[in-house]
């Protein structure tokens, strides 16, 4: 038997990552505990309870991307994709509070922080991945090539001492390959999971691009207003169809909190938003005279 092969195997240290369990609950704990709550709070409307809810979760600090090794480069991840998940909320409900420039900063800031952590791991994991499926490849093969000769030993009841090392060596070379199974699903998930979620704010970030460019035209074909985003703002409340437009009273709501944001001194506006919100009566509607 190759015992000399065997313990060139056996002596390649497994590159095993002991991690600590976290002191508290992670970002994304906190995230996924708070996201019904701000939903909640969109659905009926709240959008700046909402919006500061989710902005609470936001640290006013990016954790560093620590590149020093697979463990670092692991809680790095971690940490960015629960960041990026919590700037996913505040993005979303920016967006219904009308802060649609805000709303873009946020997606962009997820965006980033998801491509990041793809960009970090996609060559040292690659390379870890290549490894373990090489180890186990070999360890593999000296079973393979070995197989007569285990299948002898293990047939033994008594084996003797050197037969003893023999089948210790193989039991090695057997785990060698099963650990280096784990690790390649380990680091390939990884490596899958961080390749999807580089694009996974593409769509939210172009979403708010369009709707920030879409404002922007309107605001220039309103000739009368020469560019003045505060005369569009004040042409389009005072117009029942532009409000009519907006559907529901959900997305009438997101349209005004949008004007609100953009002329936040508009009494228009905010008449508009009183009466959505029951704070005001709309005047009667005087009836003509009878002929």
């Amino acid at each position: 038997m190759r015992t000399s092969t065997l313990l060139s195997l056996l002596l390649v240290p497994a590159a095993l990552l002991a991690q600590a369990p976290a002191p508290g609950p992670t970002l994304g704990d906190r995230v996924k505990a708070e996201r019904p709550e701000v939903e909640k709070l969109l659905v009926e409307l709240k959008f700046s309870e909402a919006l500061a809810r989710a902005t609470a979760l936001l640290p006013s600090t990016k954790p560093a991307f620590d590149k020093t090794d697979n463990q670092t480069l692991v809680r790095s991840v971690s940490a960015n994709l629960d960041l990026a998940s919590a700037y996913r909320l505040a993005a979303e409900a920016a967006d219904s509070a009308g802060a649609w420039e805000k709303a873009l900063e946020h997606a962009k800031a997820a965006q980033t922080l998801a491509q990041e952590s793809f960009q970090g791991v996609k060559e040292p994991f690659g390379n870890t991945v290549a490894y373990y499926k090489q180890m186990g490849a070999r360890a593999k093969q000296v079973l393979e090539e070995n197989d007569i000769r285990l299948k002898e030993l293990k047939a033994k009841s008594v084996p003797d001492p050197g037969e003893k090392q023999e089948l210790e060596l193989a039991s090695g070379v057997e785990k060698e390959v099963v650990d280096s199974a784990k690790w390649v699903t380990f680091f390939q998930t990884y490596l899958d999971v961080t390749k999807r979620e580089s694009t996974a704010y593409d769509a939210i970030v172009k979403v708010m691009e369009d709707k920030l460019k879409g404002e922007a035209t309107q605001v220039e074909d309103y000739k009368a207003g020469k560019g003045d985003r505060l005369k569009w703002v004040e042409a389009v409340v005072s117009s029942p169809a532009y409000l009519e437009a907006q559907g529901d009273k959900a997305g009438k709501a997101r349209w005004l909190h949008r004007l609100a944001t953009i002329d936040p001194e508009s009494k228009k506006v905010q008449h508009q938003l009183n009466l959505l919100n029951g704070k005001a009566v709309a005047p009667p509607v005087k009836k003509g005279k009878k002929g």
